[in-house]
This record gives C-alpha cells, structure tokens and sequence, in this order.
C-alpha cells in the first residue's frame, strides 16, 4: 500500500515507507533470506535520500544496510555506509541508531573484523553514554553497551583496556542492574585474569557464586538449599 501511495506522488508516505522498508528488513534477516533483507536496506537508504530534511532517517537506513553488508561479506561498503551515518548523526544520535551500531559492531566481531568492530563499538558506546546523559532509560542500556565494549576490546587483545571498561560496567551495575552483576563480575574475572590479576579474578568470581546463591535462595530455588 505504501509503495502505490509513493508511485501515485503522496509524498508524506515517503518516510513511513522508508521505516516500513528498514523495519522489513528486519523480520525478513530473522528468517535468514539475507539477499531479501539487503534489497530492502538498500531500498530504504536510496529512497530516504530524497529529502536533505530526512538525515536521521537517512542514517538509520545506512546502519540497516551496513549490518546486512557485513552478512553479505561486502565489508568495505558495510564502513563506508556506516561512517555515513555516523555523520549524519554523531552529535545527535538517537536509540534506533544507537542499536544498529552495537548490532553492527558484534556483527564485525563475528566475521572476524576486530580491529573495525572495535571502532564502531566505541561510537555506539559514546552515542548510549549521551542517551543516557538526556534519559534515565537509556543508563540500563548503557550497562549493556559497557559490556559489550569490553568483550570487543577483549577479542582484539586489549586486556588491559577490557578490563578498564569491564570495571566501570560492575560499577554501573552495582548502582542500576543487580540481576545483571553477576554475569558482569563473571565477565571482569576472565578479563582479570587474563593480565595476571589473579586474585581480584577470584574474589571477582566469588562475589558472582555469592550473589548467584543469594538469588537463588530468594526465589526458593531448591537447588541453593
């Protein structure tokens, strides 16, 4: 419907067809028909093209597209579309953009590329740290990027950072999430180990036991008794 209100020149349906087209996309890449899932990304960027007024959308399309690159294995064009976006947006991003470049960044994780992943993850890392600035909401999700930095800097052998931003993710944990820290702690223990911290790893690993087996005595899970 929305594509036959285009073809006929209405264009306030131009934009809704460009988040249509992106959220399409989506549910298609779910159900691994990756060439699909391209055509639509790709459709949705050219079309969001239309209007300068329309940059956000815009960057959300080429982060979209840039993800179904990366899965296509056309790596180049992936980084070019999302240094694009980030442009467009890097002083104003937004939850919907912030989320495609940490989907991005794991998605280069994956394929191997650590060194780019690595980059993005920063940038998304650095979009959730000012989400979280404007809105309370976003400060959980922030954990979670913290996280998922930390993992990335780990693949590409920067311990010793991992374990600076492994840290700072307990912290946020400790005031924010309870129910996430004994993963983080779990997580900052391998870090910790990994540069010969020893025995901060192991208190690190015996406050996860400990907080696991209090949780598990306060949901009366027969197994802590």
């Amino acid at each position: 419907m929305l594509r036959e209100l285009v073809d006929e020149g209405v264009r306030a349906a131009e934009p809704v067809l460009v988040r249509a087209l992106d959220n399409q996309s989506g549910y298609v890449a779910v159900l691994a028909r990756e060439d699909e899932a391209l055509a639509l990304a790709a459709e949705a960027a050219g079309l969001a093209r239309a209007d300068p007024a329309w940059g956000q959308l815009l960057a959300t399309a080429l982060v979209t597209l840039a993800n179904r690159l990366v899965k296509a294995g056309r790596l180049a064009e992936a980084l070019d579309a999302e240094r694009e976006a980030t442009g467009i947006v890097e002083a104003c991003p937004e939850p919907v953009l912030a989320r495609g470049m940490s989907a991005l960044a794991a998605g280069l994780a994956e394929a191997g590329e650590h060194a780019e992943a690595v980059v993005i993850s920063e940038r998304a890392l650095a979009m959730w740290r000012t989400l979280a600035g404007r809105d309370p909401g976003a400060d959980e999700r922030l954990g979670q990027s913290l996280s998922e930095h930390a993992d990335r800097l780990y693949e590409l052998g920067r311990w010793a950072d991992a374990v600076e931003l492994s840290t700072e993710c307990v912290a946020h944990h400790r005031r924010s999430a309870e129910q996430q820290l004994a993963a983080d702690l779990r997580r900052h223990a391998v870090f910790l180990e990994q540069v010969g911290r020893d025995h901060e790893a192991q208190a690190a690993a015996e406050e996860a036991d400990r907080r696991d087996d209090s949780k598990s005595e306060k949901s009366g899970n027969p197994a802590s008794k």
